[in-house]
């Protein structure tokens, strides 16, 4: 394995001498003996032979990565590229690599089920890599005496470096979950199963009590900037880590606008900050605004600099849930023009989820269907693995009828659905409130039947306090 660790050496060097300004006095013979020597003085590193070397590179300078999510053996930083090889376009490269390591393919493919990934994004993702450590079919090709040394000597180097690497990704996230609960004492995950610590491209930790639930879900309006302002979805869903501006971000370009919904959690004021905006490379200076409804917007105004942290407590009402964000990049000048938004979430969010009232009730009815009930059973369901906290039942009517007459009703369904989701989920350690909206809070305008459809819901909104 020590010629891989050689041939990282090489390519490090190689990009260190690309990135150094030559002097003009140094003649080619010169820089060689200069870049030999440096590598030759190294105690840790034996006598290399350099033809022999670059003969084993062959063409692989020429299919260098950017980072780990390009095409080409090595990342920039010299390490092999494994999240390429593990994919289906990094197949032919498997063989260049087992010729390198002295391995056989089939090795190689083994191997990789224990190469810890170039980027760990979460500490689920972490997790799984250790996972991977006891990987069955490695060990049951070890039992079978077949692994050559070059092979048994590969697994032990990727076990120990995935050990360290995971180690290291949760301890820095344990920090940051720590800081979490001291600003909120009283908080917890809902669900332990699905909380999470994200890491960004500037390497902060952002604890998340509901992990992937955390992030925004939907596009509701893109309109892009100059000069290449694209692909809005890329800013959906959960983080990326390191993630790659060309092919995983949204790109808003100067002046662009992103309006962002969220469906299964919403936005909620929480001590310390409230919502982290994932964005790639600089912060670029960009307004954010926060909505209900998706038409009244609550300023809260720009966001730039070094972090992305964003603190909501100056601009609402304790217990207040939002749905919509809506960022308008500013008119400034930079690198990668426009804010390049890798991912967008709640931090303390509400767990919210959404039952539809054609399913629930007879129109104008509040006495639940058989079909209602099932509903209702379903989600109780989903919810089995929660073990306290406040669950609010909010009623909601389209614009069709009297104000009075759409509050009462939403009222009386939000009571008919609270009385049977608490026999469904049956645990005393849960504070109930009912709620009944009327018309008052529509998720989209009340103008197409479509639309009015959506706004006849009742929504379960679940908080650890």
């Amino acid at each position: 394995m020590k010629k891989i660790h050689l041939l990282s050496l090489l390519l490090l060097l190689l990009f260190s001498s690309c990135k150094k300004e030559v002097k003009k006095s140094a003649t080619p013979d010169e820089n060689e003996t200069s870049a030999k020597n440096s590598i030759e003085d190294s105690e840790d590193n034996p006598e290399i032979d350099m033809g022999d070397l670059m003969n084993n590179l062959g063409g692989l300078l020429t299919d260098m990565a950017t980072d780990s999510t390009s095409q080409g053996l090595f990342t920039s930083r010299g390490e092999i590229n494994v999240e390429y090889l593990k994919s289906e376009e990094g197949k032919p490269m498997r063989k260049v690599f087992a010729q390198i390591a002295e391995v056989s393919e089939e090795e190689v493919d083994l191997s990789l089920n224990l190469m810890p990934d170039n980027n760990i994004v979460s500490v689920k993702h972490a997790e799984e890599i250790e996972k991977d450590l006891n990987n069955p079919a490695v060990q049951a090709y070890i039992k079978s005496g077949k692994a050559s040394e070059n092979f048994l000597e590969l697994i032990k180097e990727s076990k120990e470096k995935a050990i360290v690497r995971t180690a290291d990704f949760k301890k820095k996230a344990q920090q940051a979950k720590d800081k979490f609960y001291k600003d909120n004492p009283s908080w917890f995950a809902l669900d332990e199963t699905t909380e999470d610590t994200f890491i960004d491209s500037r390497k902060a930790m952002v604890y998340l009590p509901l992990g992937n639930l955390s992030f925004a879900d939907s596009v509701v309006a893109f309109k892009p900037g100059r000069p290449s302002g694209r692909t809005p979805e890329k800013g959906l869903g959960p983080a990326q880590g390191d993630a790659n501006v060309i092919t995983d971000c949204a790109v808003l370009g100067i002046e662009g606008i992103l309006t962002l919904f969220f469906k299964d959690n919403a936005i909620l004021d929480v001590n310390g900050p409230d919502i982290y905006v994932f964005e790639i490379g600089e912060i670029e200076p960009t307004n954010l605004e926060i909505s209900k409804d998706g038409q009244e917007w609550i300023n809260v105004g720009k966001i730039e600099g070094g972090t992305a942290f964003v603190d909501i407590k100056e601009y609402v009402k304790p217990g207040e849930t939002f749905n919509y964000i809506r960022f308008t990049d500013l008119d400034t000048q930079s690198g990668q023009p426009g804010a390049d938004i890798d991912a967008v979430a709640a931090i303390g969010g509400a767990l919210r989820l959404n039952l539809d009232s054609a399913v629930l009730f007879e129109t104008g009815n509040h006495i639940l269907k058989e079909e209602g009930l099932l509903a209702i059973k379903a989600l109780a369901e989903q919810m089995k693995n929660l073990q306290k906290g406040t669950i609010t039942v909010e009623g909601h009517t389209d614009d069709v009828g009297s104000d009075s007459t759409n509050k009462t009703l939403s009222q009386k369904r939000a009571a008919s659905v609270a009385a049977e989701l608490k026999k469904a989920i049956n645990k005393p350690a849960f504070k109930w409130k009912e709620i009944g909206y009327g018309e008052s809070n529509p998720i989209v305008l009340n103008d197409t039947d479509e639309n009015r459809a959506k706004n006849r819901r009742v929504e379960i909104l679940v908080t650890p306090f």
